[in-house]
């Protein structure tokens, strides 16, 4: 606290106001402030994604992108041209890129001093005689000292946004390119259920015809309805199927009204024959981390307010000054105000920032425990799938081929009826969608991994990514919650 007093007509009232101007622009002084869009880590994400990406800021370029966009909708989509759209337009991603913004204000925020408070007042004598004018600048000094942790805290917060941002990014990319190989999947089954239908369609038209000739019995008539119809429900099903993938990549994209129409190009790819998995891959997936870098950098700002409070944990304000006073000559002197900590002594908020630094770093451990254990369930899928659908392509769709072509020999030959040969091509259609499963399987599981590698455990509401997306969640809630 730093204060003058004065009486009204020893001293004049200007000289009092200048020395406080002074004061308080030599406290304001001590906090410039930080300002700044926080644009940056979006500038440098683009490295690491190999994908543009912009943050809408009302600018020129914003109708660039735009233009952009709608030049990539009137292709034939491939995956990464509906990741590059998704990433340009989806306004979840770009609402958290606002996290960006709101971890600068409070960089700049914790940089600052809070304003000094001017009091003044006039004591007029009841009985007469000269009144007094009584000024006063006070500022609490301990915020002061705690400026630097307070900054280095909101430096910490400011790392774990960025640190967000990326992951968001990350998992948009991921997510997306799940959706377009489910939709590519889902449009393959719906070409091979209208064979099936066609099949059984004609199937059921010469059994009728055979029952109207009386060749055979009511219950085998309706043993072929039953199977085109069933098959005609499936194809429905799988419709209704595409149609909602569809609509998941439409929400990814963050299109809407005639931008919906957009097409979707080739079908999936076939496994490769050199699919390989690291032999490393626990290894590298700790080392890149982002989630566990997300969970240090909460270990970290836990630890700095525990630092904080421990050492303001006696005295939680603090106030220093100088007071001057005027009657017949200057009196100068130093002034401070301290609590006496009779009752509380911090106990509670070291306790409490104690107790969330342990917790931070049992989560820490619990994640990196899941991590390791994702890693390798990821590599047994991708093995999985990689062997089912190379068994699928070696023996079963083979082997499905040579009993149509057998079929079909026994058939002209009259050893064979119409119902056998449909119904050895519908087993070669299911044959195939097993096929493009298994080889659905090996891209999602190889997209998982890909994710991981650039450290982002896969957040495709799998249990074990509940877990760990719970694990950060109740960090943030911790942090904010102090």
């Amino acid at each position: 606290m730093i204060r003058i007093k004065t009486h009204q007509d020893k001293t004049p009232p200007w000289m009092a106001g200048s020395v406080l101007v002074v004061v308080m622009l030599a406290l304001t002084a001590c906090a410039p402030a930080r300002t700044g869009a926080g644009k940056d880590p979006v500038t440098q994400l683009q490295q690491s994604t190999n994908y543009r990406l912009h943050w809408y800021t009302g600018s020129d370029e914003d109708h660039q992108v735009h233009r952009a966009i709608d030049d990539l909708l009137s292709q034939e989509l491939t995956a990464a041209q509906t990741i590059q759209i998704a990433l340009l337009n989806n306004r979840g991603l770009q609402a958290t890129y606002q996290e960006l913004g709101l971890a600068q204000a409070d960089l700049v925020q914790a940089g600052l001093l809070s304003n000094p408070v001017f009091s003044g007042s006039v004591l007029i004598p009841v009985d007469g005689g000269r009144s007094e004018l009584d000024l006063g600048v006070a500022q609490n000094f301990l915020e002061v000292l705690s400026l630097p942790m307070r900054k280095r805290m909101a430096e910490s917060g400011f790392e774990e946004a960025k640190l967000r941002v990326t992951v968001a990014v990350y998992d948009l990319i991921y997510q997306t390119r799940l959706a377009f190989y489910r939709a590519q999947a889902c449009a393959q089954r719906v070409e091979m259920y209208e064979q099936i239908v066609l099949a059984t369609e004609l199937s059921y038209d010469f059994a009728r015809r055979l029952r109207e000739a009386g060749n055979i019995t009511e219950l085998a008539l309706a043993r072929q309805r039953e199977r085109y119809e069933l098959a005609r429900l499936t194809l429905r099903q799988a419709e209704a199927e595409h149609a909602r993938q569809r609509e998941e990549m439409t929400r990814l994209m963050g299109v809407f009204g005639q931008d919906t129409q957009w097409r979707i190009a080739g079908r999936l790819a076939d496994v490769p024959e050199d699919s390989v998995v690291l032999d490393d891959l626990e290894s590298q997936v700790i080392g890149r981390s982002l989630d566990l870098a997300i969970a240090r950098q909460r270990i970290l700002t836990a630890g700095q307010r525990l630092g904080f409070d421990d050492a303001t944990a006696w005295f939680d304000e603090l106030e220093l000054g100088a007071e001057a006073t005027y009657e017949d000559a200057w009196s100068v002197g130093p002034s401070w105000a301290v609590p006496i900590p009779l009752f509380d002594r911090g106990q509670g908020r070291v306790a409490r920032s104690r107790a969330e630094l342990r917790q931070q770093q049992e989560r820490y451990t619990q994640l990196a425990i899941e991590l390791r254990s994702m890693a390798r369930e990821a590599r047994i899928d991708l093995e999985l799938a990689a062997d089912t659908a190379e068994h699928y392509r070696q023996v079963i769709l083979p082997l499905r081929q040579k009993i149509v072509n057998e079929t079909q020999l026994q058939y002209n030959a009259m050893q064979a009826g119409l119902f056998e040969l449909l119904d050895a091509r519908q087993q070669q259609v299911r044959a195939g969608e097993g096929y493009i499963t298994a080889v659905l399987d090996y891209w999602v599981a190889q997209a998982t991994i890909d994710q991981m590698l650039l450290g982002r455990m896969a957040a495709d509401g799998g249990m074990a990514d509940q877990s760990a997306d719970r694990l950060m969640d109740d960090g943030a809630a911790s942090s904010e919650g102090h």
